[in-house]
């Protein structure tokens, strides 16, 4: 009985130790230093979470998670902004971002390298600061893009005055083969979780909230709603992100590199590590 007992208890750790091997886990990228970006340092509930338990055989993967753009290097991050310089940021003090304010234009770009190569959907956290035109809190002057008050007092709201985003897919070193050339990715409604373009798509945001945009996981044999061929995304390929705030806007709107996370469940084995390098 004693030996029955033993031999079933080793062969529960082995299995706990399978177990703990395979499978699926959460992760998040961002523009360089992941454990670093504003957004995770201040959730531990889910990016904490991540951080320290997303550990391949190099260490804590988001420890890891810097590429700088050089001439020859296939994965980059990076943040570029047509707006302004940084500053810092009223609604998110600490962090750096840059304005577009009421009525002019501003683009946004962020470049994000896919630590995993992931099993489902990907998220698309946008978290922006939007206020009131020349105002420089959110408590008595929180924005809706998209939305003024008229002289007489009625809230309006104008669709194509809200921001465009277009999410592109670029091929990396593992890119999966017939992959060579950026793709544009589909985004699902919520609710109904129809598939639109995501090539200045308009979608609307308020001050404080994150904005959450459910991209569709591109799969090796499909097509996208632009008639694309879209391959299966791997650890090392991009997400670029785009940003335009057009001319007609009606907030004062500010991003910064911190304001784009992405978000989806990736493949244990599938492990890519950076360097750890202080973003700029």
């Amino acid at each position: 009985m004693k030996k029955t007992i033993v031999t079933s208890l080793a062969f529960s750790v082995l299995m706990g130790a399978v177990v703990a091997q395979a499978g699926n886990i959460p992760e998040f990228d961002a523009v360089c230093n992941d454990e670093e970006n504003y957004f995770a340092i201040s959730n531990s509930a889910q990016y904490g979470q991540v951080i320290v338990n997303n550990v391949g055989p190099s260490g804590p993967l988001n420890l890891r998670s810097c590429w700088v753009r050089t001439p020859n290097q296939l994965a980059y991050e990076e943040f570029t902004t047509t707006a302004g310089e940084l500053y810092d940021d009223p609604v998110f003090p600490g962090m750096l971002s840059a304005l577009t304010d009421v009525y002019n234009e501003g683009t946004y770009h962020w470049n994000i390298v896919l630590q995993m190569k992931p099993e489902s959907d990907l998220n698309i956290n946008i978290y922006d600061s939007v206020l009131k035109h020349n105002e420089f809190s959110p408590w008595g002057y929180a924005e809706q893009t998209g939305r003024y008050r008229a002289p007489w007092g009625q809230l309006m709201f104008v669709p194509s005055a809200n921001p465009q985003i277009t999410v592109q897919a670029i091929p990396g070193k593992y890119a999966t083969p017939g992959f060579t050339s950026p793709v544009t990715l589909d985004a699902r409604t919520i609710p109904g979780l129809g598939k639109v373009t995501l090539d200045d798509a308009v979608y609307t945001s308020k001050c404080l909230w994150t904005d959450d945009i459910v991209v569709v996981m591109p799969e090796t044999g499909t097509t996208n709603t632009v008639n694309q061929r879209m391959y299966n995304l791997k650890q090392g390929d991009m997400i670029s992100v785009d940003i335009y705030v057009p001319g007609n806007n009606t907030a004062d709107i500010r991003y910064g590199a911190d304001s784009i996370t992405v978000k989806y469940i990736g493949i244990v084995g599938t492990w890519m590590y950076g360097t750890h390098v202080t973003a700029q």
